[in-house]
């Protein structure tokens, strides 16, 4: 059964794992819904408590809360929409793989296994995708500058033609 706060949480995480960044699209249905800080540990519904997750993320975190000595340590997990994750971890677009900038970062890719080999090959499919856009956006304006340059030469050949007096290819 679906926890009560299903479509909140859900829509406040746009359909994304807040761990992983997998989307429903992507994963072919609904994620579920994870405690932060797990009941067990005293967590409760709250919705800086609740985090949109895939399965796999979900069972990976299972209900991990940090003790004093993990915190101590730096070893706890990023809260999705209260850590700027970007202090802690580096996506390498090249080679797919998160990178750990803290020691908590590299915690939380560990714990969550976010370098799991599908979620690099996705990584990397999303970010050929977006190149391909890119490129195709790109040509289109190449093709533009092109068929622009080709109109004002045009132009001047006409231009040119006029002044000679030589006919036109318009007039042929």
């Amino acid at each position: 059964m679906a926890h009560a706060k299903h479509e909140e949480v859900r829509a406040r995480y746009r359909r994304c794992c807040g761990y992983c960044g997998v989307s429903e699209a992507d994963a072919g249905g609904e994620l579920t819904v994870d405690h932060f800080r797990p009941t067990s540990a005293g967590g409760d519904d709250s919705d800086d408590n609740l985090v949109y997750a895939c399965i796999r993320c979900n069972l990976n975190k299972s209900d991990f809360f940090p003790s004093p000595d993990d915190l101590a340590r730096g070893r706890r997990l990023l809260q999705p929409l209260q850590d700027e994750v970007a202090v802690h971890i580096r996506h390498n677009e090249q080679t797919g793989q998160l990178e750990p900038l803290t020691v908590t970062g590299r915690f939380h890719i560990e714990l969550l296994d976010l370098n799991r080999p599908p979620l690099v090959a996705h990584r990397l499919q999303r970010r050929l995708a977006m190149l391909r856009v890119a490129r195709i956006q790109m040509l289109e304006l190449e093709v533009t500058q092109l068929r622009a340059i080709l109109a004002s030469q045009d132009d001047y050949i006409a231009h040119l033609q006029r002044l000679l007096g030589l006919p036109s290819e318009e007039d042929d």
